[in-house]
C-alpha cells in the first residue's frame, strides 16, 4: 500500500489537537519543512507525493517525545500546579480542610473528641475515620505553609501515579491527564483527599492485574479508613481472585489500619472513639443529599426524597451487576468498564458528594470513554460531561449558567448519572463491541 494513503500518525490520532503548544510548534516546524520539500520538487518539475509524505512523517517522528519523557513532563506540570495551588491557598488563608485534618491529629494525640465542633480552630466538623488522623501525622507537624504545599503535592502525585498505572497509550494518557486537570484542580484547591481515593481504587485493580495481592490489599484498606466508601475497591478482589488467601490479605490490611489509633489509646478509649465516629456519620447522613442523584431529583422535582430508599435502589443495581459479572465469569473482558461503573456509582449515590468529590466519578468517566467504542452516543455523553461536570466550577464557564442552573439544580451530577445508566445497560446486556473495547 502506498505510504501516501496510510494516513500518518500526526493526523490519524484523535488526540492530536490536545498537545496544544507543543503540537502547534511541531505543526509549524513540520509544515515549513513540507513547503521546502514541495518547492524543491516543484522546481524539478514533479511532485512525488509518497516521498513528500514519508519525509514529513520522518521529520515529525523526530520531534515526538517518548511516553516516558512525556510522563516526566506531565509530572512536572502536576507538581507545579500543586505547588502553585498550595501557596495560593495558604496566602489566601483558604485551607480550612487542611486545618481540620491537621487539628484532628492534635485532638487525637490529646484524647479529645475528634467529632465535636471547634469554631475557634476551623469551620465545619471532622467526619473521617480516626485512623486518617494517624495517617495525616507527617503533614500536621510541618510548618502550616509547608504542610499545605506538601499535602497538595501528595494529592496530585498520588493521582498521577494511579492514572499512569492504567498503562494507557501515549496519546490516551496525555488526553486523560490534561483534560482531567480542571476537575483535579477543583478538588486540590479544596484540600480534599478525593484524588487519593480515586487513585487507590484504580491501583487496586491495576495492582491485582500484576498478581501482587499483598500490595493490592493495602489500597482498599487505606481508602476505607480515609472515607468508608473507598473500601468499595474490595469487590475487585472477589471478582479477580476469589480465594481464601486473597480475603485473608484483605482482612489483615483492614485490621492493621483499623488498629492504628491504639498507638495513642487504650482499648476502652478506642471503643469510645469509634462510637463517636459512627455517631458523627449518623448525624451527617440525616442532613445531607449532596450533589448526587438524590440531590438532582430533589432540586428538579422541588420535593423531598428518601435518601435511604434511593441508595437502597442503587445498592440493588450494584449487587445485581456484581452477581451477573461473577456468574458469567466475564470480569477479565469488562474489568475496566466495571471499574468505571464503580467509580461513578460510589459518588452519584453518595449523599455527601460535593463538587470536589467528583474527581472520583470523573476518573470513572474518563476510563469508560477511553476503554469504550467512540460511538456518537458515547462521544456526545462525554462532551456533555466535560462541559457540565468538569468545566462548570471553572471561571471559563459562564457564571450566570453556573449560579442559576448548575449549582441550584445539582446538574454537575447529571452527565455522570446518564453515563452510569449507559454503563449499567452495557454491563447487563453486553455486546461484542463492549467486550472488545474493554480489552483496549
Amino acid at each position: 500500500m502506498a505510504v501516501f494513503n496510510q494516513r500518518p500518525n500526526l493526523y490519524s490520532s484523535p488526540f492530536y489537537p490536545l498537545t496544544i503548544l507543543g503540537h502547534l510548534v511541531r505543526y509549524f516546524q513540520i509544515h515549513r519543512t513540507l513547503l521546502v520539500i514541495y518547492f524543491k520538487e516543484k522546481l524539478v518539475g514533479k511532485i512525488d507525493k509518497e516521498k513528500v509524505q514519508l519525509k514529513l512523517l520522518n521529520y515529525y517522528n523526530r520531534f515526538q517525545p517518548s511516553q516516558e519523557r512525556q510522563a516526566v513532563l506531565l509530572l512536572i506540570l502536576y507538581i507545579l500546579v500543586a505547588t502553585i495551588i498550595g501557596f495560593q491557598q495558604y496566602l489566601l488563608d483558604a485551607y480550612n480542610n487542611f486545618t481540620i485534618f491537621k487539628d484532628s491529629v492534635f485532638h487525637l494525640v490529646n484524647h479529645q473528641n475528634l467529632y465535636l465542633e471547634y469554631p475557634n480552630e476551623y469551620f465545619d466538623v471532622f467526619l473521617y475515620n480516626p485512623s486518617f488522623s494517624v495517617l495525616f501525622i507527617p503533614f500536621a507537624y510541618l510548618q502550616t505553609g509547608l504542610g499545605v504545599v506538601a499535602w497538595t503535592i501528595t494529592i496530585t502525585t498520588t493521582y498521577f501515579w494511579g492514572i499512569r498505572s492504567l498503562k494507557l497509550s501515549r496519546n490516551k494518557e496525555l488526553f486523560f491527564l490534561l483534560l482531567i486537570l480542571p476537575e483535579l484542580i477543583t478538588s486540590v484547591e479544596n484540600m480534599q483527599n478525593n484524588p487519593i481515593i480515586a487513585a487507590f481504587i484504580v491501583l487496586s485493580v491495576t495492582t491485582l492485574e500484576k498478581n501482587k495481592i499483598k500490595q493490592a490489599s493495602i489500597y482498599p484498606a487505606i481508602n476505607f479508613f480515609i472515607k468508608g466508601y473507598g473500601g468499595i475497591a474490595s469487590v475487585f478482589f472477589v471478582l479477580k481472585s476469589p480465594r481464601i488467601k486473597t480475603l485473608l490479605y484483605l482482612f489483615v490490611s483492614f485490621a492493621a489500619f483499623f488498629s492504628l489509633p491504639l498507638i495513642f489509646y487504650s482499648f476502652s478509649e478506642f471503643v469510645i472513639l469509634y462510637k463517636q465516629w459512627l455517631w458523627s456519620l449518623k448525624e451527617d447522613y440525616s442532613i445531607n443529599v449532596g450533589i448526587s442523584l438524590m440531590g438532582l431529583i430533589k432540586s428538579l422535582l422541588y420535593s423531598e426524597i428518601s435518601v435511604r430508599g434511593t441508595q437502597l435502589i442503587g445498592i440493588g443495581f450494584f449487587l445485581i451487576t456484581f452477581s451477573v459479572i461473577y456468574y458469567r465469569k466475564n470480569y477479565e473482558h469488562i474489568k475496566f468498564i466495571f471499574l468505571s461503573y464503580v467509580l461513578i456509582w460510589v459518588i452519584i449515590f453518595n449523599h455527601s458528594a460535593e463538587s470536589p468529590t467528583y474527581i472520583i466519578a470523573s476518573t470513572g468517566v474518563f476510563i469508560w470513554y477511553l476503554k469504550s467504542n467512540k460511538s456518537r452516543l458515547n462521544v456526545s455523553l462525554f462532551l456533555f460531561f466535560f462541559i457540565i461536570t468538569v468545566m462548570s466550577p471553572n471561571d471559563l464557564f459562564p457564571e450566570y449558567i453556573r449560579e442559576n442552573y448548575v449549582n441550584p439544580y445539582s446538574l454537575k451530577a447529571l452527565p455522570c448519572v446518564l453515563i452510569w445508566i449507559k454503563i449499567q445497560f452495557d454491563l447487563l446486556f453486553p455486546k461484542t463491541s463492549l467486550k472488545s473495547s474493554a480489552r483496549k
